[in-house]
C-alpha cells in the first residue's frame, strides 16, 4: 500500500511540475506579447513625432529657398539700377544683362539643390524623435534606390542627355553630389510627393498601384468592369506580350528639384509685359476685386522701389527700366499656385470656416513617408504589416504687404514674381498635399526601372529584384490564379451588376499629419 500511494504522489508531482512549466510559458508569452505591444505603440507615437517634424522641416526649406530667391530677385533689381549707366545705349544694357546672369545662375542652383537640404534636414528631425533601436531598424531600400538614382545624376548627367536640359552647367553633379549624401546612411524618410523630370505621360494598368494590391488580395471587383481593360486582361491573358505597351515618357523642367520642388519657373522676359499679362490669372483668383492691368503693374514698381529703398539703400532712379528692358527672372509655375482650398462644405473644413486670401494657395508643400521595420520577439507573433509608418504634409505660409496699405495682404505670387514673402510653415491634411506615392515604399523604382524591363523579358527580366510589385506580377503569371478570379466574375456577374458584390467605393480623406505646428522663416 505504501509504494502504491508513493507512485500517485509522483505521478501527481510530476503533473503539477508539467501543468507549472505549461502556465510559466503562457505567462512567459503575456509578457513578451506585452512587451511587444506597449514596444509597437510607443514606437508608433514617436513615428508620429518623427514623421511631422520631418514635413515641417522640409517646408520650412521651402519657404527659405523660395525666400532666398526672392532675395536674389530683389538684389537683380537693385544691382541694375546701381550698374545702368545710359539704359538708353544698347551696348551699356547688355553689359549688365550679362552681369545679372551671374545672379540668375544663384537663383537656378537654390532651386534645384535648396530644397534637397530639406531633405536633409527632415532627416535629421526625424531621428530626433526617434530612439536608438528605431534608428537600427531603419529601412535600407530607398536608400539604395536613391544612391543609384544619384550615380545616374553624377556621370555626367547620363540619366537625361539630350531629352532634359540641366538648369545651368554642371547642374547635374552638383545635384547627383547631394542625392548620394542623403542617400550614404539607411533613411527614415521619403519623399511622397517626388516629381521626376522624365514620366509616363498616360495612364497603364501595370502604372496603376491598386492593381498590384488587388492581385495581393485576391481581391476581384478591381476586375469587375466587363469593358474594361483589367477585366479582358484577366480573361485573355496568356504572357506578359499581351499587355498594352507603356505610354511615352513625358519631360518636366529642371527647374525644381524631383524632391520637395518649389514649383517656379526661370524665364528671360520683360517684367512690365509679365506683370500686365498674369492679370486675368490674379483678376480670377481675387474674384471679389477688380483692377486695370496698369494698376497692378504700377503697385509691382511701387512695390520694388519700396523694398529697395528700405532694404537695400538703393537709387531707384533707373528702376522703370528693370521692367522695360529684358533680364532673366524667376517667377512663380501659376498653374501650381493657383489652387484654392476646398470651399466650406467641402473636405475638411467646417462649415462657415473661411481661409483668408493671403492663405488660400497651392503650390510647394512637403509630403513624406517617416517608417522603419516592425520587429517582434514574441514567438509567431503576426504582424499586420512589415513596417510602422507615419503620412506627413507640410507647406510654407507668407503674404506680400500690399504697397499703398500696410494692413492689405497679398498671396506671395500676387506679381508672379518670387520676392521674399514666406514667414511660417503649417501641417496640412495629407488630401491638400500633392503627394504622389502615398504610402507605397519603392513603387516609383518599380514602375521606372523594374517595369521597363519586365515588359521587354517577362519574370527573367526580374527575377533578381527583392520587390513587392515583382512578387505580385509573378502571381499573376499564375493562370490557376487568373482562372479562379475569372471563374469568379462569371459565377458573381448579376450580383455585381446589382452592386451587391463590389459596390462603388468612396475614399476617405488620408489619415495622419493634420494637426497643427509652424515654424518662423524670418521674414517680416
Amino acid at each position: 500500500m505504501k509504494k502504491c500511494d508513493s507512485i500517485k504522489t509522483n505521478r501527481r508531482s510530476g503533473q503539477a511540475i508539467l501543468f507549472l512549466l505549461v502556465v510559466m510559458v503562457i505567462g512567459l508569452l503575456v509578457v513578451l506579447w506585452n512587451y511587444d505591444l506597449h514596444n509597437i505603440v510607443t514606437t508608433k507615437v514617436r513615428i508620429d513625432n518623427a514623421g511631422d517634424a520631418a514635413a515641417l522641416s522640409a517646408a520650412r526649406w521651402q519657404g527659405i529657398t523660395l525666400n532666398m530667391i526672392g532675395e536674389l530677385n530683389l538684389i537683380q533689381a537693385a544691382h541694375v539700377c546701381e550698374s545702368l549707366v545710359d539704359p538708353y545705349d544698347p551696348k551699356d544694357v547688355a553689359r549688365v544683362q550679362a552681369e545679372v546672369d551671374e545672379i540668375a545662375s544663384l537663383r537656378a542652383r537654390l532651386a534645384l539643390n535648396g530644397p534637397l537640404m530639406g531633405f536633409v534636414a527632415a532627416q535629421s528631425a526625424a531621428f530626433m524623435n526617434l530612439s536608438v533601436q528605431d534608428e537600427g531598424n531603419r529601412q535600407d531600400d530607398f536608400s539604395k534606390w536613391l544612391q543609384e538614382r544619384a550615380s545616374d545624376f553624377q556621370t555626367s548627367g547620363s540619366l537625361y542627355e539630350g531629352t532634359v536640359h540641366e538648369a545651368y552647367d554642371g547642374a547635374w553633379q552638383e545635384y547627383g553630389n547631394l542625392l548620394a549624401s542623403i542617400a550614404n546612411n539607411k533613411m527614415v524618410v521619403k519623399s511622397a510627393n517626388t516629381e521626376f523630370y522624365r514620366y509616363y505621360g498616360a495612364s497603364h494598368i501595370l502604372l496603376d498601384p491598386e492593381f498590384y494590391d488587388a492581385v495581393a488580395a485576391w481581391n476581384w471587383c478591381y476586375f469587375k468592369d466587363e469593358d474594361g481593360e483589367p477585366r479582358r486582361m484577366i480573361r485573355n491573358y496568356t504572357s506578359f506580350s499581351d499587355w498594352p505597351s507603356l505610354p511615352n515618357l513625358a519631360t518636366r523642367s529642371s527647374v525644381n528639384s524631383e524632391y520637395f520642388g518649389v514649383d517656379l519657373r526661370a524665364s528671360n522676359l520683360y517684367l512690365r509685359s509679365y506683370v500686365r499679362g498674369i492679370h486675368d490669372s490674379i483678376s480670377n483668383y481675387y474674384d471679389h476685386l477688380s483692377f486695370d492691368d496698369i494698376s497692378i503693374a504700377e503697385q509691382a514698381e511701387s512695390y520694388i522701389e519700396d523694398e529697395l529703398t528700405d532694404n537695400y539703400d538703393v537709387s531707384t532712379a533707373f528702376l522703370p527700366h528693370v521692367f522695360t528692358n529684358r533680364f532673366p527672372w524667376h517667377v512663380y509655375d501659376m498653374g501650381k499656385w493657383l489652387r484654392k482650398w476646398p470651399t466650406s462644405d467641402e473636405f475638411p473644413f467646417e462649415e462657415g470656416m473661411q481661409i483668408r486670401d493671403e492663405y488660400n494657395y497651392g503650390g510647394a508643400d512637403a509630403a513624406v513617408d517617416c517608417y522603419i521595420d516592425a520587429v517582434s520577439i514574441t514567438p509567431n507573433m503576426q504582424i499586420d504589416s512589415d513596417t510602422i509608418f507615419w503620412k506627413a504634409s507640410a507647406k510654407p505660409f507668407g503674404y506680400l504687404e500690399d504697397p499703398d496699405d500696410p494692413n492689405l495682404k497679398r498671396p506671395p505670387f500676387y506679381f508672379g514674381v518670387v520676392f521674399p514673402a514666406f514667414r511660417n510653415v503649417r501641417l496640412i491634411h495629407n488630401e491638400l498635399s500633392t503627394r504622389t506615392d502615398g504610402s507605397r515604399p519603392n513603387s516609383a523604382e518599380h514602375f521606372y526601372k523594374h517595369l521597363p524591363l519586365y515588359m521587354e523579358g517577362g519574370l527573367p527580366a526580374i527575377e533578381e529584384f527583392d520587390c513587392f510589385y515583382c512578387r505580385m506580377l509573378e502571381q499573376w503569371e499564375e493562370p490557376d490564379f487568373r482562372k479562379e478570379g475569372s471563374d469568379w466574375l462569371d459565377e458573381n456577374q448579376e450580383k455585381i451588376d446589382l452592386e451587391i458584390l463590389c459596390p462603388p467605393i468612396f475614399r476617405a480623406p488620408g489619415s495622419g499629419g493634420g494637426g497643427g505646428g509652424s515654424s518662423p522663416l524670418g521674414r517680416g
